[in-house]
């Protein structure tokens, strides 16, 4: 299939799985919230992969829109991971609640339903479909499986040279890896029915270290952002639980770190080799 086509079929099923979760998200739904959420990763994955070819000034408004859309989605499964993780933090379970509200306004609004409308004609009919420069015409109707394989080598590549020294990182590195990773991910999902299957073969192996790589790191990611949660509540509302100063949630501590992120580490090294 040429790349064109391929694109297509990659960003509407992501946009599919929005509408598909749109309701659940709505009525506050954790589930629903977080696929919708991974909806618009892998959306925005895609993109980024196929960046040469679609990325356009239609494109820069949509993602502006986007941005607007996931700061709500964010706030609100940022709480939910944080209760999950401390289930009697009566601080998140308040928050969540007012924070669901805001979700629900924004999904219900008009705005959002022209940045999905409008997302759905770009991918389709966008200005990038029909751009006469001749290399972005070629790009188009180029063999999807030639451009897939070079664009993983690449993002590879890139991830490999990200991840290097990941034990000494501060976390706002170590967070740059794990999207980074994610987004790999996702485009070798989105690759597995481009290449031939022996091509792909490799690939398997990869995703399966990313997955562990991440887990890790967001294990350490969700732990940060739970006690940030802590202190910017506490800031909002300048109020603790029966007047007394609260601790700070646990986090792991350097040993425990120490370990997760050498584990995460070797998986790196799995993925380089």
């Amino acid at each position: 299939m040429p790349c064109a086509t391929v694109f297509r079929l990659v960003a509407s099923a992501c946009l599919e799985d929005v509408k598909t979760h749109h309701r659940g998200a709505r009525n506050g739904d954790q589930v629903a919230v977080h696929q919708t959420r991974v909806a618009l990763t892998r959306l925005r994955a895609a993109i980024a992969f196929f960046a040469p070819m679609v990325e356009d000034s239609e494109w820069t408004r949509l993602k502006a829109e986007l941005k607007w859309l996931n700061g709500y989605l964010g706030a609100t499964r940022d709480l939910d991971v944080a209760i999950e993780n401390a289930p009697r933090e009566r601080l998140f379970r308040t928050a969540r609640v007012e924070s669901q509200r805001q979700l629900r306004r924004a999904l219900a609004s008009d705005r959002y339903r022209r940045w999905f409308k409008d997302m759905v004609d770009w991918v389709n009919h966008g200005p990038w479909s029909h751009m006469s420069d001749r290399g972005l015409v070629r790009l188009r109707a180029s063999p999807a499986s030639e451009y897939h394989a070079r664009q993983l080598a690449g993002w590879h590549k890139k991830l490999v040279e990200k991840s290097r020294g990941l034990t000494e990182m501060g976390g706002r590195k170590q967070h740059r890896v794990r999207l980074a990773s994610k987004r790999l991910r996702y485009a070798i999902e989105f690759s597995e029915d481009v290449l031939p299957k022996d091509d792909f073969a490799p690939w398997r192996a990869i995703v399966k270290q990313l997955r562990k790589a991440q887990q890790i790191l967001g294990e350490l990611n969700d732990a940060e952002a739970a006690r940030a949660l802590v202190a910017e509540l506490q800031q909002r509302t300048k109020t603790t639980s029966a007047g007394h100063p609260r601790k700070p949630l646990a986090l792991p501590g350097g040993k425990e770190k120490s370990r997760l992120l050498r584990r995460a580490a070797a998986a790196y090294r799995k993925i380089a080799s």
